[in-house]
């Protein structure tokens, strides 16, 4: 630990020391009296250093010793005790305390609950623990749930579920942050009358946070009619972003503007420094003296912000915020220099000793990386521009912006990929105009209530000004979807490698030529290591069935590289499953661009993530049955197609869709005689072959569609993967099918039945499993995905 930057910084040190230590207690399953001892050791030679002579060359290993005990300490006191595991797939009964504010979902309610008593059959748990609890089927009630509140104790009943895995290859794990804030399982809410509150309570400080928040919502939404501004300005001055939908989230997010959603350090150094600039003249008129002025007005400034840190929920980096704007006014008022790393570590070392968890939280390692990017690199990176650019105000606003966010993207870029898989570059240019507007659109909602009290029609004014400028933040949000779309990076498993080249491309501009050196010899280090990590693998065939619920998506990848994508599955609670369980696989992997889209049948369950896809997706061709549909989602395909330029071609029997000269797929169905009323009915049905393995899509084929295969192809449907009819209902798998898809129950293959709620016949079931097919349901097993040589098929579980 080099000697100047620990006397110059010293609480940055400290801070992370204590980090140093939660990260290893995380890691290593040591009693807390171990940690405990490392610390007391340590402190003690401290003690014995400090009576020698140039004790500062020997002080920092100790202490980094002591603090790193302490914080491992800490963290194992904090986290225990917790049940090692508790009885899950179960109905229990709890009584439980609401410690998080319960946020509407498109499907009910989640919330996260401490545990006082959890009756699960005979067992009785009253280990502190938290659960999350989902309330679903909220609309099928007339009145509703009853308003909750943090701090209320409530009963529910429910079912007992582990923490949800991903369902899918691609989507992100968040599992272990679950655990990490104590959160053990899921208990799952089908009828909101198990929900019965028993005492009412409230969390501090909401107890008197609560109406003044309900009060500014009800003057934002009387001054601002437009829902989507108005949800804007309120996670703007409230924190709140209940009201945004998953969409407009998505696109501000990939624009590389969700930062200005958040409660960030942005606002409250906005908030305060403005404030504190404001004040300055209206005291002095009022007499004061300057030690007077300054005093009030740095008081004043720290009571306001911190006022607005709390009704803003106090998130990890509206809290550091508070902290560095606190030690800079104190450094000011005191006339002295304030070390921008050592107001930092302190910001850091209040929150974990408060909240140890919050290390491992999004918002709080987005916002110390984001303030320790521009304090380390921006000064650099301004050193490296010509004079010229900085001598207007326009060229240093501009040149400053886009240092400010290239320096923060670079810092933060590890972390975003951790925990949302993607960096978005699309915020080098758009933030030139996101941070004033949402500057504005802040600046305009915290006058609107302000004057809202005083007098309603200047609200209106100053609501109108907000409007203005959060619909110009969502014009971006969709402008960058347009025209911006190649500047996000996604990745959704990220190596280390990677993870260590942004910051490290940050450290090439230091001023420190040793650091520059070391940080360019640990960047060849790394990119040599993700080429020889990267290197090619012999060609294969890849057949993801994705987890949709009640739908089918099928994505079949050539071992040229050539893409296929066989249905595009439904909606859930109003939201495209694909979006959630789709897109987040082609990212990963890196697919832009789609050979072919083919919807089997114009079923809502099988084209209904269509839209979203080729909004985000380039489409080479799009197939289908041939069937005209008058329905909403099947009219909105079509606009989309028009409006890209697509055209249709129906497919027939007989047809072949020639992917490469090793993968050919052949249309066994819709004939002339499978015209007939039912959708299912005219399905398109495919067969796959590549080298030896043979695979069979039966899309939503029923029996009269089954019959006619088995009499047109008869031995030609014997497979090694079948893509099983119509979800496994007690319509499709007829036992000729069966059997003529698996004659050979020695050596029988993969049956997968894409399902959700709806389940599989058991009778369906039975049938596949008496030709000993390895039967997969999505439902309970989540996405299935097969890799072939052309020789052997087996599953891939590198997800």
């Amino acid at each position: 630990m080099p000697v100047g930057m620990f006397r110059n910084a010293p609480l940055a040190w400290t801070a992370i020391c204590l980090s140093l230590g939660i990260l290893l207690a995380d890691r290593l399953s040591w009693p807390v009296l171990v940690w405990l001892a490392v610390a007391a050791i340590a402190g003690g030679i401290t003690l014995g250093l400090l009576f020698r002579k140039h004790r500062s060359l020997f002080l920092a290993l100790p202490l980094g010793l002591l603090f790193l005990g302490t914080g491992a300490a800490h963290w194992q006191l904090w986290f225990s005790p917790r049940p090692n595991s508790i009885p899950t797939d179960t109905t229990a009964i709890a009584w439980v305390t609401v410690r998080s504010a319960p946020q509407p979902t498109s499907y009910g309610l989640r919330f996260r609950a401490e545990v006082q008593m959890l009756l699960v059959g005979k067992d009785t748990l009253r280990l502190p623990f938290f659960l999350e609890i989902v309330v679903s089927g909220v609309d099928t009630l007339q009145h509703g749930l009853p308003e909750l509140r943090c701090g209320d104790q409530i009963f529910v009943g429910g079912r007992l579920e582990p923490l949800p895995a991903p369902r899918n290859p691609g989507q992100i794990d968040h599992r272990p942050r679950l655990r990490r804030q104590g959160v053990v399982a899921q208990l799952r809410v089908q009828d909101p009358r198990l929900l019965q509150p028993i005492v009412s309570g409230q969390c501090f400080p909401y107890s008197w946070l609560e109406p003044l928040k309900r009060r500014i919502k009800q003057d934002l939404t009387q001054a601002i009619p437009d829902p989507e501004a108005q949800s804007i300005v309120q996670a703007l001055v409230l924190g709140d972003r209940s009201g945004l939908h998953w969409e407009t989230r998505g696109q501000l997010g990939r624009a590389g503007l969700a930062h200005l959603l958040a409660i960030s350090g942005l606002h409250v150094m906005f908030v305060g420094l403005v404030l504190y600039a404001l004040l300055r003249p209206l005291l002095l008129r009022l007499g004061l003296s300057w030690w007077g002025m300054e005093w009030t007005r740095t008081l004043l400034t720290l009571l306001i912000v911190l006022g607005y840190v709390w009704l803003a929920g106090a998130p990890a980096s509206a809290v550091r915020a508070l902290v560095m704007t606190g030690l800079l006014l104190g450094a000011t008022l005191r006339q002295v220099p304030a070390h921008p790393f050592n107001s930092l570590g302190a910001a850091a070392l209040l929150i974990l000793l408060v909240d140890p968890s919050q290390l491992f939280e999004p918002g709080f390692q987005l916002s110390f990386a984001a303030v320790c990017g521009l304090i380390g690199g921006l000064g650099s990176l301004q050193q490296h521009l010509p004079k010229r650019l900085l001598r207007s105000s326009i060229g240093r606003y501009l040149t400053g912006s886009l240092l400010a966010t290239l320096t923060a993207t670079l810092a933060t870029a590890p972390f975003m990929l951790l925990h949302f898989g993607y960096v978005s570059w699309a915020g080098l240019p758009l933030n030139l105009i996101g941070i004033p507007l949402g500057s504005g659109a802040l600046s305009a909602g915290l006058l609107t209530a302000l004057s809202a009290l005083l007098s309603p029609a200047v609200g209106q004014l100053f609501g109108g000004a907000a409007t203005l400028c959060a619909q110009g933040l969502l014009w971006l949000g969709s402008l960058a979807d347009k025209a911006f779309a190649g500047w996000v990076m996604y990745y959704p498993h990220p190596p280390l490698w990677l993870l260590l080249l942004p910051p490290l491309l940050l450290g090439l501009l230091s001023r420190s030529f040793k650091f520059r050196r070391l940080a360019l010899g640990l960047m060849l280090g790394c990119s040599c290591a993700g080429v020889w990590l990267s290197r090619p693998v012999s060609p294969t065939l890849d057949v993801v069935f994705f987890d949709v619920g009640h739908g089918d998506a099928t994505l079949i990848r050539t071992p040229n590289g050539r893409h296929l994508l066989i249905d595009v599955g439904g909606y859930a609670f109003e939201e495209a499953t694909l979006y959630w369980n789709v897109l987040p696989f082609l990212r990963w992997q890196g697919i832009h661009y789609l050979d072919v889209l083919l919807l089997t049948h114009p079923d809502a369950d099988h084209i209904g993530g269509a839209p979203t896809l080729l909004r985000r997706i380039k489409v080479g061709r799009v197939l289908d049955n041939g069937a005209s549909d008058t329905s909403r989602i099947a009219r909105e395909v079509q606009q989309v197609l028009d409006s890209l330029g697509l055209a249709r071609y129906p497919l027939a029997a007989g047809d072949t869709i020639h992917l490469e000269d090793a993968v050919v797929l052949q249309v066994l169905a819709p004939g002339v005689a499978s015209m007939q009323p039912s959708d299912n009915e005219r399905s398109v049905v495919l067969r796959m072959v590549y080298g030896n393995t043979r695979w069979l899509f039966l899309g939503d084929a029923e029996a009269g569609l089954e019959s006619q295969l088995v009499r047109a192809y008869g031995a030609l449907l014997q497979s090694d993967v079948v893509k099983v009819g119509h979800h496994g209902s007690s319509t499709s798998s007829t036992p000729a099918l069966v059997e003529a898809v698996f004659p050979e129950t020695t050596h029988a293959g993969w049956a997968v039945i894409s399902t959700g709620w709806r389940g599989v016949s058991p009778q369906v079931h039975q049938r596949w499993l008496q030709q000993k097919a390895k039967v997969w349901i999505t439902a309970t097993s989540g996405a299935l995905w097969l890799r072939s040589d052309g020789r052997h098929i087996w599953p891939v579980n590198q997800w």
